[in-house]
């Protein structure tokens, strides 16, 4: 009796088992994540990322028409991932995923760079422009000739999230006269650039949000590093955050929140590198910007793991305020948090000193900023000999009541359009007045008659800093300080 009681039970246990286990390996279909689609671009000479859901344990083959293949099998809870060789740039080709009972055909694949592109209303703004008061110029007409098939963008819609999310919303649409106009107009032209310079195809994946600031892009592990948003994320981890709608609600400006919903979604699909267009929300934390900012790209290539180039636009200058008092002014701090954010590893960036507007926070020379940030990358990751950024202040040495200060990427020369200004000098009291400066042995030198022993100096320190100090080639210098 005892004996048939104990069978009973291990015949019991093992049935419930064999449910369990048939449960947790049901069936699945065959998903992909929205990046893989008709039109995608996948970076060339690399092993691509492929990720999505099937039957748990089952197999999933990825192949593509340039003759190679992946496979692999489901995990437990469904999810699948693996990595397929790509060639050279090329195309238009086919990619199959292709399992024991269903198939999914992607067509007109290219093969060539594929680049983030992020930011604020800056990197966001589309070709066509936001008429009338934020036009970029001659919009009709570069709408009309974006005859592009080698161009491709997926913009990712708008989502923000307190939890990282897996899915998106977008597509790749190819460059034509009917797409182009709601491409985004910086990450357009940067893509213009390379394209016609490297004769391949180029891929964009856009993802901004206009007015979001830097640490809703970062996620939530590394800004606990910093602790500056600690308070910010303890209540947004509190669990009554979204039942008291009168006390808390959700925004795209709150921490992580942006890359949960629209960066965690695409990693981690193979990119080269980031271009970036943001810090005017940031304008009024320029000291914790110098932390935050480097730690958001240094989050974003540990999210990928890969420590991809990363290039950025220094804001323009604007009036941020409407007094005639220049002492609240504060975006050139901002200017100059981002400029000492150049110390971090395989950055570059573009300065947009001499095409900014005063009155409007969009300026709308986007094709000129464009252009630079491709610069960057053709001269640091493209092996073409060019000069891609303006002059960046070096160091400074005395002589007498005099500063000789000395810049990187003088390129030809130094030069000055019209004459040279905005140079002001201090002594130790870092009180500043207004310096009259010279290029001299392609230095500038610098002097103030009321300032006998110099100290500090800066440039075109102001909201609206006017760009008077080029290389030969047309790149304005950035605005400086340096004081500590």
């Amino acid at each position: 009796m005892y004996k048939q009681s104990l069978l009973g039970l291990i015949a019991v246990a093992f049935c419930l088992l064999f449910t369990s286990c048939q449960v947790g390996q049901e069936k699945k279909a065959l998903k992909l994540n929205e990046l893989f689609t008709n039109h995608m671009v996948l970076q060339q000479n690399e092993e691509v990322a492929f990720w999505g859901e099937y039957t748990p344990g089952k197999e999933v083959t990825v192949s593509g028409s340039w003759g190679k293949e992946a496979t692999t099998t489901a995990e437990n809870n469904g999810n699948w991932t693996l990595n397929l060789p790509t060639p050279e740039a090329g195309g238009p080709f086919t990619v199959n995923i292709v399992t024991k009972d269903s198939t999914v055909t992607i067509n007109d694949a290219m093969i060539g760079e594929v680049w983030l592109a992020s930011g604020q209303s800056n990197m966001e703004m589309p070709v066509k422009g936001w008429p009338p008061e934020d036009p970029i110029n001659n919009s009709e007409e570069e709408v009309a000739n974006a005859n592009y098939p080698g161009i491709r963008m997926f913009t990712v819609a708008r989502s923000f999230s307190l939890e990282p999310l897996d899915t998106i919303i977008g597509q790749w649409e190819v460059a034509s006269p009917e797409t182009a106009g709601e491409f985004s107009a910086t990450a357009y032209f940067f893509a213009r650039r390379l394209h016609q310079e490297l004769n391949i195809p180029i891929g964009v994946i856009h993802a901004s949000w206009g007015g979001t600031v830097a640490e809703a892009w970062t996620s939530k592990g590394q800004l606990k590093k910093l602790g500056d948003f600690d308070k910010d994320i303890e209540i947004l981890e509190d669990s009554s955050f979204l039942t008291r709608p009168n006390i808390h609600k959700i925004h795209p400006n709150l921490p992580t929140v942006l890359y949960n919903g629209m960066l965690h979604p695409i990693i981690p699909f193979t990119i080269k590198g980031a271009i970036w267009y943001q810090g005017e929300s940031n304008v009024s934390r320029a000291e914790q910007y110098k932390k935050l900012f480097p730690a958001m790209i240094e989050d974003w290539r540990t999210q990928w793991k890969n420590d991809f180039p990363f290039y950025f636009v220094q804001i323009a200058p604007y009036q941020y305020h409407k007094s005639s008092d220049v002492s609240l002014d504060e975006s050139q701090k901002l200017r100059d948090a981002q400029r000492l954010s150049l110390k971090t590893k395989n950055t570059g960036m573009a300065v947009t000193m001499d095409i900014g507007n005063f009155t409007n926070i969009h300026p709308a020379n986007k094709q000129e900023v464009g252009a630079r940030l491709a610069g960057l990358a053709l001269a640091n990751d493209y092996g073409k000999q060019l000069v891609a950024s303006g002059p960046l202040y070096k160091s400074f040495e005395k002589s007498e009541n005099k500063l000789i200060l000395d810049f990187d990427y003088k390129g030809t020369g130094l030069m000055a359009k019209e004459s040279l200004s905005g140079f002001e000098i201090a002594g130790a009291d870092k009180i500043f007045v207004s310096a009259v400066a010279k290029i001299v042995d392609n230095k500038v030198l610098v002097f103030a008659a009321s300032i006998a022993q110099p100290e500090y100096v800066r440039y075109a320190w102001r909201d609206n800093g006017i760009a008077t100090l080029f290389n030969n080639e047309g790149l304005p210098a950035s605005s400086f300080t340096t004081e500590e």
